[in-house]
């Protein structure tokens, strides 16, 4: 096992996390949230807001923690109220002052225009990186905790779903993301070290892969939050997809 990735290794497969690794919500959430609370009166920094979003993450309501483990296997239209009532929960915790009347008819605009106004699409470093890869002979898979329906209809009208051997995600498998690493091995047929996984976060990208002797790159992304953001140099750490081509021999 490669413990931290400081050279070239023989790489033969790659596998991705999806979100903030190959694709990302846009405009952020957190620049968002600033700009139409500010249009309201309301002036809070997108980095303050981004700040509170992690303490907000770090200590999820239960009914919301379980929620989101199983975010994954959820239909389209529970998928849809759970961000509704997530967002909710993160306007209150922004602690904002005012009449509560008026603080829930700006928490239901400001939820209405997320919907409206969000979308997600793939970095603009990700469609060459994955042709690129695949000229090289690579075995590519999404490995993500999200749901396959929605990481495939972006794939596909990227027109790169069909560079992926798979999508390997809990509504298919098992329900945490962790233990996917298994069907990853089974399904590419290399050996762990021939493995290379990327994504976000150090416990589901990070620790996960290492679980099964796989190696792991983070990419931590410009202006992206960071939940479970490490400080000590037991991974190694990416800024575009493009910088994984330091790491493949």
């Amino acid at each position: 096992m490669i413990e931290v990735m400081r050279e070239k290794a023989l790489i033969n497969c790659i596998s991705f996390d999806f979100d903030r690794t190959l694709a990302h919500v846009v405009p952020p959430t957190h620049h968002l949230f600033s700009k139409l609370l500010q249009e309201k009166g309301l002036a809070i920094s997108p980095d303050l807001i981004a700040q509170k979003f992690i303490k907000f993450r770090q200590n999820l309501p239960m009914h919301l923690k379980k929620q989101l483990q199983k975010y994954g296997r959820l239909s389209h239209p529970d998928r849809r109220k759970f961000i509704r009532e997530y967002n909710k929960a993160r306007f209150h915790y922004l602690g904002l002052t005012g009449s509560t009347e008026r603080l829930a008819e700006i928490q239901k605009e400001i939820i209405q225009q997320l919907f409206h106004q969000q979308k997600k699409i793939l970095y603009d470093d990700v469609s060459d990186t994955i042709i690129n890869l695949k000229k090289q002979g690579k075995k590519l898979f999404v490995l993500s905790g999200n749901h396959s329906d929605s990481i495939s209809e972006i794939l596909s009208s990227a027109g790169i779903l069909d560079y992926f051997e798979e999508i390997i995600t809990v509504d298919k498998y098992s329900l945490h993301k962790i233990d996917n690493f298994q069907q990853l091995l089974h399904k590419s047929s290399f050996s762990p070290r021939e493995i290379l996984h990327i994504g976000d976060d150090v416990v589901t990208d990070g620790h996960g892969p290492r679980k099964y002797n796989i190696n792991s790159l983070l990419i931590y992304r410009d202006d992206q939050i960071i939940y479970h953001k490490i400080t000590d140099d037991s991974f190694t750490i990416i800024q575009r997809l493009e910088d994984l081509y330091n790491y493949l021999d």
